[in-house]
């Protein structure tokens, strides 16, 4: 990929000997990244508002302009970059955050993806809500570049953001990818949870966000996913939430996750059932089996 190249794929423009164009790596209104090009042929790069090396290629990289190998050199202010590490650069829960937000504003609307594809490969044909985005090109820690469903996880009583979800897919979408693992967290989740839904007098809590999209698209009532037993435990609910129906996971850890919540918001005064599926099953498990039975999906 040459400065050029990328350049225009940005937006930008010629700057002398070089060019200019919005840094992708940050919410870029006045043009701060110098792309040329050295006497060895790598592309020299400069984000003149700060941003790390590592923020950079992943935007650049998310958006297709990078290649795993290319070649590079990242300039800022005084100092020359480190090598481009696959963790946040930042390690505190405010860094994460803001790491983990970038991944989301770079990636866009479900409808018309692979994402959408791969929920519908699930047997759920609902209104796509707008906690759901999908990406392109998500670096896994096994080094390859996976299309992604990513999910927003924000706190539960505030709706601020926290953190993201990925779920990485198959190239063609109709599954999720062979990779391990193939869910992952990105940024501080606990207390927090995908919202699935707006927050109503009655609301459906669940660990994984097909299982709560299989109990919205049955019951028509929102759901929140909160992405593990953990998550689980440490979900503090709005408190227009009086009513609430736990999607317990059909196993030992989920059952007992479930019961562990329900306790905690009977104390706080709610309404509290648990729905439970057949052992060894979720819920999205038996939609997607009785899709897959009437050829409308497969799992």
């Amino acid at each position: 990929m040459t400065a050029e190249t990328i350049t225009k794929a940005l937006g930008g423009c010629k700057a002398g000997s070089g060019w200019t164009a919005r840094c992708p790596a940050h919410d870029d209104r006045n043009p701060s990244l110098s792309i040329s090009t050295g006497k060895d042929g790598k592309v020299l790069l400069r984000c003149h508002a700060g941003c790390d090396q590592a923020q950079v290629i992943d935007a650049l990289r998310a958006r297709g302009l990078w290649e795993h190998r290319e070649r590079h050199s990242i300039k800022r202010r005084t100092y020359k970059a480190n090598p481009q590490k696959d963790t946040p650069p930042d390690r505190n829960d405010a860094g994460r955050t803001e790491y983990a937000l970038r991944i989301w504003q770079d990636s866009i609307p479900m409808p018309n993806t692979l994402a959408e594809t791969y929920i519908q490969s699930r047997g759920l044909h609902l209104t796509l809500t707008s906690a759901l985005r999908f990406h392109g090109r998500l670096k896994h820690p096994s080094g390859g570049l996976w299309p992604a469903m990513v999910a927003l996880v924000s706190r539960g009583p505030d709706d601020a953001p926290l953190a993201i979800h990925r779920t990485f897919l198959a190239h063609d979408g109709s599954g999720k990818a062979p990779v391990d693992p193939q869910k992952m967290m990105l940024g501080p989740c606990r207390g927090g949870a995908v919202r699935l839904g707006e927050p109503a007098d009655l609301l459906m809590v669940g660990e994984g966000i097909e299982t709560c999209l299989a109990a919205m698209q049955t019951t028509g009532n929102p759901a929140w996913a909160a992405l593990s037993t953990s998550g689980l435990k440490a979900l503090n609910l709005p408190e227009t939430a009086r009513e609430v129906i736990v999607l317990a996971d059909g196993d030992d850890a989920g059952e007992a996750a479930a019961r562990d919540c329900a306790l905690r918001w009977q104390r706080e005064g709610r309404r509290v059932r648990i729905a439970r599926p057949p052992r060894g099953q979720d819920f999205n498990d038996m939609l997607a089996g009785l899709a897959t039975q009437t050829g409308e999906g497969r799992k």
